[in-house]
């Protein structure tokens, strides 16, 4: 497989992701916009947009380059494990996110004063 033919795939499945990069960055950037140093949930939630948005690069990467691997080799059925491997790592990764974006939810937030203690 020749090089455009990598780019090519990987542009193609990074595009899919491109709706949840986006999302991803712009909650990056509001939270740390709005963070306040207590503030665990947001921590939990920039934890959680982070590595979703990391997943959007580097899963189409992987993809690439394991099937660039596969297609390759002669043997397609020796090496077509690793696409079972790699899924399995995907949805280990992905609800790691939901678990950091859970603990954002749940996270004790820091008190705002009332208006008396003003």
């Amino acid at each position: 497989m020749d090089n455009s033919l990598l780019v090519h795939i990987f542009v193609s499945m990074f595009v899919i992701n491109l709706p949840t990069l986006i999302v991803c960055a712009i909650a990056g950037i509001v939270l740390l916009a709005r963070r306040e140093p207590a503030d665990l949930g947001s921590l939990w939630g920039l934890l959680g947009f982070g590595l979703a948005l990391v997943l959007c690069v580097v899963i189409p990467l992987v993809q690439a380059l394991v099937q660039n691997w596969v297609i390759q080799a002669g043997d397609h059925v020796q090496r077509a494990w690793v696409f079972t491997a790699t899924s399995g790592l995907w949805s280990v990764l992905h609800a790691v996110v939901y678990v950091f974006l859970l603990m954002a939810i749940i996270a004790k937030r820091p008190t705002s004063p009332t208006p008396e203690e003003h």
